[in-house]
């Protein structure tokens, strides 16, 4: 019975025309800054039936970050501009962003090309995660994610935090020395939020060093139920379908966390470990506001 919902699902994808765009993202930043910097920015067509299919499946995502924009199917165009502004100052050039976009062909022309990744890993793993990509669509079940082996970060939610800390995983790969060994093992359970921790740490400190005191605070107020969730979820998954469960209740230790930090008088964004930074006044392009 999944087999045939995830068939039907797939093929309405393909008949409806979610398909990607055929060039790149046609926002004032991107058509002034696409061709020093080389970011790739495709969007899916927009759907009312399969974008509000995925704005429900996504509802555990919003429980959790306490935030309706997340797994939305409706980026922004300030959301793009804030990830964009990220991966420039990065160095990312090269890299895919895939803003509520199935393309599966596109995808698979990006794995066989990656020569950062070694060929035995990209064929192997990399065939595996895109599998999976194809036979659970994020236009449908969401989930913002970077994928190492396609170079290619996938965006369902308007959170300028959230997912500037996902693609914060490609530049964590960039620094390998074996980044194919690297992105194989973070497939890991437990291992992998080794990666997930580098990411984060990375988003709190560029808000902090980048962001207005609204940004901090709320890229503090997303990413640390992100956080916990993605412990929450680690823990609960040795039991029987525990990791929903799981990732909500991390969610909550996150929010509590930063309450406390409230309480201390502390809601400037802080990495996991603690540094020190000065605080520019510089305008992210967001424009949205807190729920």
């Amino acid at each position: 019975m999944k087999l045939k919902l995830l068939l039907v699902l797939l093929g309405c994808i393909l008949l409806t025309g979610c398909h990607s765009i055929d060039h790149r993202s046609q926002s004032a930043v991107m058509s002034s800054r696409d061709a020093t910097t080389e970011i790739l920015v495709e969007r899916g067509h927009p759907n009312a039936v399969i974008d509000g299919l995925g704005w429900v499946v996504g509802t555990p995502t919003k429980l959790a970050l306490w935030d309706r924009r997340a797994d939305n199917h409706d980026v922004s165009p300030q959301t793009e501009a804030a990830l964009v502004q990220y991966m420039e100052q990065n160095g990312l050039s090269g890299s895919m962003v895939r803003i509520n976009q199935y393309d599966p062909w596109g995808e698979w022309e990006r794995l066989t090309s990656n020569k950062r990744i070694h060929p035995g890993w990209r064929y192997t793993v990399g065939t595996y995660n895109h599998l999976k990509y194809v036979l659970l669509p994020g236009r449908v079940f969401g989930g913002d994610w970077y994928n190492p082996f396609t170079d290619s970060t996938h965006v369902y939610s308007d959170i300028a935090p959230l997912v500037i800390s996902r693609a914060a995983y490609a530049k964590d790969i960039r620094a390998q020395k074996q980044p194919g060994t690297y992105a194989a093992t973070q497939e890991l359970p437990f291992i992998n939020m080794v990666h997930t921790t580098r990411a984060t740490n990375d988003a709190l400190k560029y808000a902090a060093q980048y962001g207005t005191a609204q940004e901090q605070a709320e890229a503090n107020r997303i990413l640390s139920p992100d956080y916990g969730s993605s412990w929450g979820g680690q823990i609960a998954s040795v039991l029987p379908f525990g990791a929903p469960f799981g990732r909500l209740a991390g969610a909550v230790v996150g929010h509590a966390t930063n309450q406390l930090r409230k309480r201390d008088g502390s809601n400037s964004s802080q990495p996991l470990n603690e540094y020190h930074c000065d605080t520019a006044d510089i305008d992210w392009n967001r424009g949205d506001q807190n729920d």
